[in-house]
């Protein structure tokens, strides 16, 4: 038959394709993620080699592993009994000088005590052996939890999962934890139901990076779930403690009044690679004020969804996307290799989908959502608009309407 003959009202249309993403099909989704998995391993090994013409560094005093010195060097000082020392800003670079050459780039130590007592057997490790554990640790961890959320065998299917994302590539490259806080955040949420004292734990292990944690208590205590939430408290209680203990209270007070440096660093931060309103509306030319207040209207409106979400009678797994989402829209610093726990909001909705049905817009959406990190983020600094955070409010309203529907 000729093509013209068909009628035009017969073909579906763009804006249908999208609404409902009919192609996009378990299978396409297994293929894309293997490709991705090689493109990104590959790509790890030219910039390993790459970042390797001076040792551990590049020409320009860029490390292999980039941030992973942070965390390599902030063992080693805790361990000599000089913790505060990671929080001077000239005193942490002369150390890792000291450590990998006169030439490596300036870091900064940005996080609290308690990240160094977490990471304080890398101390005892070299820097290539340390930097392949912790992020083979990293990665066994997501790929254990979503064995145990899917049932999938652990290779290739779980290994390709916890590497394919985008949000992956940039952590591996970076050095980073974002797989330990996708760990400890979705993990925390999968043992819930079951083990809530347990979920306390790994929730509270993510006061190393507080920021991130910020609606949990809305979650747990509009939820009641009071055992996660006394768990929780008790595990930062003790890490705080613990910390202090043996980083002493001065490492606590580099931490603090480093904070502020942190504030300034956040006004000249790669605005492309952060996922929250405070830095759309950087990349857009707003001024700083402007920028805080629309950060802190949205993390008033996402507690305010998370707080009625946890409140109502929903699945479980919908309650812990919807909070996935909103702790990105809740603070004005998040990276995007933070992302990568974003993989497990959208594993729970799609399990949810196919027990039912999938509603119009969430397919199109969930994979936006899985694709910003790059190259949809990246776009941003040559376009001049930052989309990601104004698609995790579409994908946290998705989750919203999702919730309601499946309230009895």
């Amino acid at each position: 038959m000729n093509e013209a003959a068909v009628p035009q009202n017969n073909r579906p249309s763009l804006l249908h394709a999208l609404k409902h993403a009919d192609w996009l099909t378990p299978e396409r989704i297994r293929l894309w993620a293997t490709c991705f998995s090689i493109a990104w391993l590959f790509l790890l090994l030219v910039d390993a080699w790459a970042h390797s013409s001076q040792g551990l560094m590049d020409d320009k005093g860029e490390h292999i592993g980039r941030d992973f010195i942070n965390y390599w060097a902030g063992a080693k000082l805790a361990v000599d009994g000089r913790a505060a020392e990671a929080y001077d800003l000239d005193a942490f670079h002369k150390f890792q000088q000291s450590l990998v050459g006169d030439t490596s780039e300036w870091k900064m130590y940005s996080y609290p005590p308690v990240l160094m007592l977490l990471t304080l057997p890398l101390a005892f490790l070299p820097f290539i052996p340390g930097l392949l554990i912790w992020s083979g640790l990293g990665i066994a961890a997501c790929a254990r939890l979503l064995k145990a959320e899917t049932g999938w065998p652990v290779w290739p299917s779980v290994a390709v999962a916890a590497i394919a994302p985008p949000a992956a590539l940039w952590n591996l490259m970076a050095g980073q934890n974002g797989y330990f806080t996708a760990a400890f955040f979705a993990g925390g949420l999968a043992l819930l139901p079951r083990k809530p004292v347990a979920a306390g734990i790994l929730l509270g292990l993510l006061c190393y990076k507080p920021h991130m944690g910020l609606l949990i208590p809305v979650a747990l205590l509009a939820g009641r779930h009071w055992r996660c939430f006394f768990s929780a408290a008790a595990t930062v209680i003790c890490l705080f403690l613990g910390s202090w203990a043996a980083m002493g209270w001065d490492a606590w007070m580099g931490f603090l009044h480093q904070m502020a440096v942190q504030g300034a660093i956040l006004k000249i931060a790669l605005w492309h690679r952060l996922p929250t309103i405070y830095a759309a509306l950087k990349v857009l030319g707003f001024p700083e004020v402007a920028a805080y207040a629309a950060q802190i209207l949205s993390a008033l409106c996402a507690a305010c969804f998370v707080f009625v979400i946890w409140k109502s009678k929903a699945a479980e797994k919908i309650k812990s996307a919807a909070l996935l989402f909103a702790a990105f829209l809740a603070t004005p610093y998040a990276w995007d290799y933070d992302m990568i726990v974003l993989t497990f909001a959208i594993l729970w909705l799609v399990q949810d989908g196919q027990r039912g049905r999938f509603m119009p817009w969430e397919k199109f959406t969930w994979l936006t959502v899985m694709l910003l990190p790059t190259p949809l983020m990246g776009m941003s600094q040559f376009l001049g608009f930052q989309p990601a955070p104004f698609v995790l409010w579409l994908a946290l309203l998705l989750a919203a309407r999702r919730a309601r529907a499946a309230t009895p």
